[in-house]
């Protein structure tokens, strides 16, 4: 088994592939953009699930569910690392959320982009940011010149 860090590397590389279709989305369009992170997510999870399951005596059970024992498990390397790819993978797919989201609730492209890039980076803020923009655009009044209102085409 190669080492952690190559692991690691490699991890990234792959998560790379999916935030860029989610950046490169004008190009190739939204919806072939979701489906291409989503998609690059699944390696990511049977990754995350092999380092799991392959692993599991490793992660400390003596102090119950708690922040003590969380730490713990992070002291191991090899659990780090499974939750730093668990990280990689949900941030992906909020990702591809809000890209998807964004173009039923009429979110440009610019607005997403910024709220793409602080997800990728900041993880919650960025969905933070992307949930205050895109309730900013829903309260928008009607748009005469694409001649949709304001609460069209969003979700319930």
């Amino acid at each position: 088994m190669p080492k952690l860090e190559t692991w690691f590397i490699g991890a990234h590389a792959v998560a790379f592939l999916g935030w860029a279709a989610l950046f490169a989305s004008p190009w190739i369009g939204r919806r072939r953009a979701v489906l291409a992170a989503r998609w690059v997510a699944v390696p990511l999870c049977l990754l995350y699930l092999l380092f799991l399951l392959t692993h599991l005596k490793a992660i400390p059970t003596d102090s119950g569910y708690t922040l003590e024992a969380i730490a713990r498990a992070f002291d191991k390397p090899v659990l780090l690392l499974a939750g730093w790819i668990h990280y990689l993978v949900l941030d992906l797919f909020v990702g591809s959320w809000q890209a998807e989201h964004s173009e039923q609730s009429g979110v440009g492209f610019a607005p997403l982009l910024i709220c793409l890039f602080a997800t990728l980076m900041i993880g919650p803020l960025g969905l933070l940011l992307y949930l205050g923009v895109a309730a900013w655009r829903a309260k928008r009044p009607s748009d005469p010149r694409n001649g949709r209102h304001s609460g069209e085409g969003r979700n319930p």
